[in-house]
Order: C-alpha cells, then sequence, then structure tokens
C-alpha cells in the first residue's frame, strides 16, 4: 500500500507538470495562430496541436481530479447513507471506476495501436499518439482508485 501511495504521489506531481506544460503549449499555439493569421500567413498546424493538447489535457485532467477527489458527483444517495450501507455503496463505485479504467486501458491502448500508423495531417505525427490519452489515463484513474479504496476499506470507523 504503502508503494502505491508513493507511486501515486509521484504520478500526480508528473501530471501537474504535464497538464502545466500542455495548457502553455495549447494557448502558445492559439496565440500563434492568432498572430500569423493577422499578418497573413497562417500556420497549418497551430489548430491542430492545440485540439490534441486539449485532448491530452482534458483525459490527464480526469484522473488527477479523481486523485483529488474533485470529480463531479451526485451524493444525495452517499450523503445519506450511514455505517456499512456507506461503505458497500463505495466499494460498488469503486469497483466500477475499477471497470471503467481497465475498459479505458484495454480498448484505449487497441485504438492507439490502431492509429499509430496513420499520420495527422498538419503536423504528420501518428494519430495514434493522441489516442493514447485515453489508455495513460486508465492507468492513473486505476491506480488512483485503488489507493481510494484501500484507504476507505482498512480506515478506522471515527463514527
Amino acid at each position: 500500500m504503502k508503494l502505491l501511495r508513493s507511486v501515486n504521489t509521484v504520478t500526480e506531481k508528473v501530471s501537474e507538470w504535464i497538464m502545466f506544460l500542455f495548457a502553455l503549449i495549447m494557448v502558445l499555439s492559439c496565440f500563434a495562430q492568432i498572430c500569423t493569421r493577422l499578418a497573413g500567413i497562417p500556420l497549418s498546424w497551430s489548430e491542430e496541436l492545440a485540439r490534441y493538447m486539449a485532448v491530452w489535457l482534458t483525459f490527464i485532467g480526469a484522473a488527477y481530479a479523481l486523485r483529488k477527489g474533485t470529480l463531479a458527483t451526485v451524493e444525495i444517495m452517499y450523503n445519506s447513507l450511514k455505517g456499512v450501507n456507506k461503505k458497500i455503496l463505495f466499494v460498488v463505485i469503486s469497483v466500477l471506476i475499477i471497470a471503467f479504467s481497465i475498459i479505458l486501458i484495454k480498448f484505449g491502448l487497441d485504438f492507439s495501436l490502431k492509429f499509430m500508423g496513420q499520420k495527422s495531417p498538419a503536423m504528420q505525427i501518428p494519430k495514434g499518439l493522441v489516442y493514447l490519452s485515453a489508455p495513460v489515463t486508465g492507468v492513473l484513474m486505476l491506480m488512483y482508485q485503488m489507493e481510494i479504496l484501500f484507504d476507505n476499506i482498512f480506515k478506522k470507523e471515527a463514527e
């Protein structure tokens, strides 16, 4: 458990830096596109780069939000439960998130590998690199949810 927590802490910090870097690249790409378009020499790749950065930001951001406990949720039913029932609902939700993570990993990896040979129109990079954001996020979400699940199951009841 300590190893998982340590790995998750490192991946969280790396995710923060990746999100910052990708957001910066996206903003600079959009700014460059505006400037060059006004100058009459538009860049052909800047819009594509900004779009791909937005995809990666969305996926990595979802995993990061799960880690921080800030994903949008409907907690009416969860908050109305107490004791064992609350724990059972938490385990069910965790199992669903873990299943979703595994689906993201499996099908995201298949999809990514399928499109590695196809090049993007403007930047000529493998399209599979963009789709790789899904399995990467699946791995992160799986690790984060496992830690959250173990913490919740094995914590002492304070109530």
